[in-house]
């Protein structure tokens, strides 16, 4: 009997060890972020008038979820692939006036659904550092009124909207199965390949997103 309770010990800390080697195998997470969206539109034709809005910013908290899966190859580098969702508060506004007409318009951030992959360095054997690189969708939210008089909404739509995301990250264990990470990306809306008009031509949004996640590891 003695024996048999020796090697169940023996049999549970092999397991977790193995089930707790960093940057090996699949995991599940959820976040919370930080984020900074910048907008900027160029000849925006607002029934025959042209507006430019440039250098707007809006900032705004965030959640999600995320899981994925990390493979080792070698002692030191990891690849990795991810899918996550999340939900944003961020809006950015602005008003401009031509002389004649005053207007307004409004954009805000909703739900967000994104895949990546990345690729890290094991600084040291429970902390690595890693570069991500991948692809967004954002659902938004567009409004653009007239503020003259009486405020009217001369446009309102939903659109979704593809980003390249790109940027890097830094994670450490902090038990046997859980890992904390800090990660900073861009979500590059302009460049994603596809015409970010929100539904309005000539408006391009950028987003720098702060993140702090924790990962549990299976």
């Amino acid at each position: 009997m003695r024996k048999f309770i020796i090697a169940l010990f023996s049999t549970a800390a092999c397991t977790t060890a193995a089930h707790a080697e960093p940057f090996s195998g699949f995991y599940v997470g959820a976040q919370v972020t930080r984020d900074a969206y910048e907008v900027k539109a160029e000849d925006v034709d607002l029934g025959g008038t042209f507006v430019n809005f440039d250098g707007l910013s809006g900032n705004g908290v965030g959640g999600g979820v995320y899981v994925g899966y990390d493979y080792l190859v070698t002692p030191d580098i990891f690849i990795g692939a991810e899918a996550s969702a999340s939900l944003s508060s961020a809006s950015a506004s602005a008003s401009l006036s031509d002389g004649t007409d005053s207007f307004g318009a409004k954009v805000k951030a909703r739900e967000s659904f994104g895949l990546s992959g990345r690729l890290g360095y094991k600084l040291t054997d429970s902390t690595g550092l890693y570069a991500r690189l991948g692809w967004q969708s954002t659902r938004f939210k567009t409004r653009v009124y007239d503020t003259t008089e009486t405020p009217s909404t001369l446009f309102s739509d939903k659109r979704t909207e593809d980003a390249f995301v790109y940027g890097a990250g830094l994670e450490t264990s902090v038990g046997d199965s859980t890992s904390i990470r800090v990660e900073y990306v861009i979500e590059d809306y302009g460049s994603a390949g596809l015409k970010s008009d929100l539904g309005v031509s000539g408006i391009r949004v950028d987003n720098n997103k702060l993140s702090l996640g924790v990962s549990y590891r299976f």
